[in-house]
């Protein structure tokens, strides 16, 4: 049998099952194969336009800074450049293009943050082979190497900007779309259903749900701008629901599944999908650092995980860059902290800085500094105002916060939350050693007992200024909730997932969303 279009035996609208399975019978089909191929093909033209722009604006904008601005800024740079300069962009072009694909940038797609890692590994190695080349045959007098490490600097700037704009507005379009049918009708397949049409940077429309359990053939699920969701019939009817739809990709969504019965699904599904994305039944396990390895013999599969936090080489280079980051941190905010200063001793009588007991890495607890945003007698303030108010004691004891009205801040403290300008001396437990720019939460030592057994796992780092918790909902997210995502960053560390969390915290401090 050759690959192509699926066709289901089936009498009227009736599918003939065997044993429980549809019959599936592979014929060829050109048309719908071809038509698939030329949307394909178009989705990578697309992209790698995109491509070109941000290399060729970032290209023409190093140009312009090393002709008109370095110039006058310093004698050592003349106005002229080599006259070759402008043919040698082809192959320069060529390089990044082909490292992309190497790179699978142009078949897979990722969520933004992590094809910007992806980006930024693929320009920096395009770059440093461009650099190779021109040592290697001698280019020295025909190329500019301020021109290109200039255009290495803008390209990490221009060119994610580029692919994120150009696929957000190829999505409004409709020409960044590929549709996706969900095979599983639970809790993880509807959250998957949210989480990729929310998402329209990735451009997968989910059209619908299979399921095989009877008690959810009737449910019907909401996602983004309240679109609906329905079963569609069983794992059986996928090849007629996706003739039917022109769908060419799976997700199997159902991580209860025997695995002997999920083997044999996936296998029938492939015949007939472009590809399919197995959802496995380990959740809480980290990802991050994860690898898969097989043994072709045996037919195994392995899911390899690595302790990132246990490495001495990922602890040094955390605390390199906390010391690195915050020392820099430190000079740009002093005059602001300064201001800062004033206004608290104008406001109200006290302190300028708070510093509270909270528990750090290895349950070790510290002085952790903060602006004073509350009363001196705030303890007492709380006590009476919850006494008064069962709805704020409510609150209180789901979020460890007053969401709405806080009797216990000043002024100026109701300011400083609001932008999260109280946490600025908390660089200096940084620069201590005590804490971490990105980290847990540092909680409170009578906490500890409400941490459970996410405490073994949240206190192996240091506690953070910001982490995965403020920039995922602060203080929208319940204290479990808070728990969770705190423990699943430690298992999950990477330097670059905290250069990710404080860009995103800039995002967030902005947009004053959850401040309280």
């Amino acid at each position: 049998m050759s690959n192509g279009q699926v066709e289901i035996r089936k009498t009227g609208r009736n599918i003939i099952p065997q044993s429980n399975e549809a019959t599936i019978t592979l014929r060829p089909a050109p048309t719908v194969d071809l038509a698939h191929a030329l949307w394909g093909a178009l989705e990578i033209a697309l992209i790698v336009a995109l491509d070109f722009i941000g290399i060729a604006a970032s290209f023409i904008l190093a140009l312009f800074v090393r002709i008109r601005i370095l110039p006058v800024l310093s004698p050592l740079y003349s106005l002229a450049v080599p006259e070759k300069l402008v043919n040698n962009f082809w192959w320069f072009i060529a390089i990044v293009l082909g490292i992309f694909a190497y790179e699978g940038l142009y078949t897979t797609r990722h969520p933004f943050w992590r094809e910007l890692r992806r980006l930024v590994k693929g320009i920096t190695l395009a770059f440093l082979i461009v650099f190779a080349i021109i040592y290697m045959i001698k280019l020295s007098n025909e190329v500019s190497r301020t021109v290109l490490a200039l255009s290495y600097i803008l390209c990490l700037m221009i060119l994610p900007l580029c692919r994120y704009v150009g696929k957000t507005f190829f999505a409004k379009l409709g020409l960044w779309r590929r549709k996706v049918l969900i095979l599983g009708a639970g809790k993880t397949g509807e959250l998957l259903a949210k989480t990729l049409s929310k998402d329209s940077y990735l451009g997968y429309e989910v059209v619908g749900f299979l399921e095989d359990d009877p008690s959810k053939k009737h449910k019907i699920f909401t996602v983004k701008n309240g679109t609906k969701l329905k079963v569609l019939g069983n794992f059986s009817d996928a090849p007629e629901v996706m003739q039917r739809l022109g769908v060419r990709h799976l997700v199997v969504a159902a991580p209860g599944m025997p695995s002997q019965k999920l083997v044999k699904l996936v296998n029938r599904l492939q015949r007939a999908a472009a590809s399919v994305l197995v959802i496995p039944d380990l959740f809480g396990i980290p990802v991050s650092s994860a690898e898969i390895d097989y043994f072709f013999d045996e037919q195994i599969l392995g899911f390899r995980v690595r302790n990132n936090l246990a490495s001495p080489v990922n602890m040094f280079l955390k605390r390199a860059f906390d010391l690195i980051v915050g020392s820099i941190a430190l000079l740009i905010s002093a005059p602001i902290m300064a201001l800062i200063a004033i206004a608290i001793k104008l406001d109200s009588p006290g302190p300028v800085i708070f510093a509270h007991n909270r528990i750090g890495r290895g349950g070790k607890e510290f002085k952790c500094y903060k602006f004073r945003t509350m009363y001196l007698n705030n303890e007492e303030i709380l006590r009476k105002y919850l006494a008064s108010n069962p709805a704020a004691k409510e609150e209180w004891e789901k979020y460890a916060k007053l969401k709405g009205y806080d009797p216990r801040v000043t002024r100026v403290g109701r300011f400083l939350r609001k932008f999260s300008l109280d946490e600025l001396p908390q660089i200096f437990n940084v620069l201590k050693g005590e804490m971490s720019l990105v980290g847990p939460r540092p909680y409170l030592p009578r906490e500890r007992f409400r941490m459970d057994n996410f405490a073994e796992t949240i206190l192996l780092a240091r506690s953070g200024i910001t982490g995965l918790w403020q920039v995922s909902g602060r203080n929208e997210i319940d204290f479990e909730g808070r728990l969770r995502l705190e423990s699943w960053y430690v298992r999950n560390w990477s330097l670059w997932l905290d250069i990710i969390i404080l860009i995103r915290t800039v995002g967030v401090v902005l947009s004053k969303k959850g401040a309280y």
